[in-house]
């Protein structure tokens, strides 16, 4: 008798983890892995997103400006609406310096030069084959919080292929980061034909 009430009070248990385990990893992820592809092969890129985000493509195309904006990413509801994943192309062919050191120190500089900007870590890292330099900096927020942002720079035919993670606040930083990485792991620069577009 006494063995049976251990052994249900051990499945009673088990099944109490089980749960707290499940609701623990199942908080409201909207889509932790990506698993649709974005292409845009004018410009060269695929990345996959999750399929319950949207996107917006092609919001800059003006051959005048050496900046375009290829596509931005968004989670598919109102709560969350107002954290970014955006791609940017930035034309570097006329620089006399295009190493990864030149790019960085450029960015860094663009993040601190307002005196607001804070940067957190900045490290050299492999993506799709080619340099790149991932940037955590933190800006002012209201109530003295200081928000995160991540920009990861991509060096790859002349070009800087710029990914953007802007969250609204720590919280949405926080809940999306691991599914940024994981887009990011994703990321593929092929020829581009810059054609129709910019790049």
């Amino acid at each position: 008798m006494k063995s049976n009430i251990i052994i249900i009070g051990i499945i009673v248990l088990f099944l109490l983890f089980m749960s707290v385990a499940s609701n623990g990893n199942n908080t409201k992820s909207y889509g932790q892995q990506p698993d649709k592809s974005y292409v845009n092969e004018n410009c060269g890129i695929s990345i996959n997103y999750p399929s319950d985000w949207k996107f917006d493509d092609k919001l800059q195309n003006d051959a005048t400006q050496p900046m375009n904006h290829i596509v931005e990413f968004r989670p598919n509801n109102e709560a969350d609406s107002l954290i970014m994943v955006g791609i940017e192309l930035h034309d570097i062919s006329h620089l006399p310096d295009r190493s990864l050191e030149s790019v960085k120190a450029n960015e860094e500089n663009n993040i601190t030069m307002t005196g607001k900007g804070i940067i957190e870590t900045s490290q050299a890292i492999p993506i799709a084959g080619n340099e790149a330099q991932k940037i955590v900096y933190t800006i002012p927020g209201e109530n003295n919080e200081r928000i995160n942002k991540l920009e990861i720079d991509v060096l790859a035919y002349n070009r800087e292929y710029k990914i953007i993670f802007d969250p609204s606040g720590n919280e949405l930083y926080k809940k999306y980061i691991t599914t940024v990485e994981n887009m990011v792991s994703t990321f593929e620069i092929n020829q581009p034909t810059f054609e129709e577009i910019a790049c």
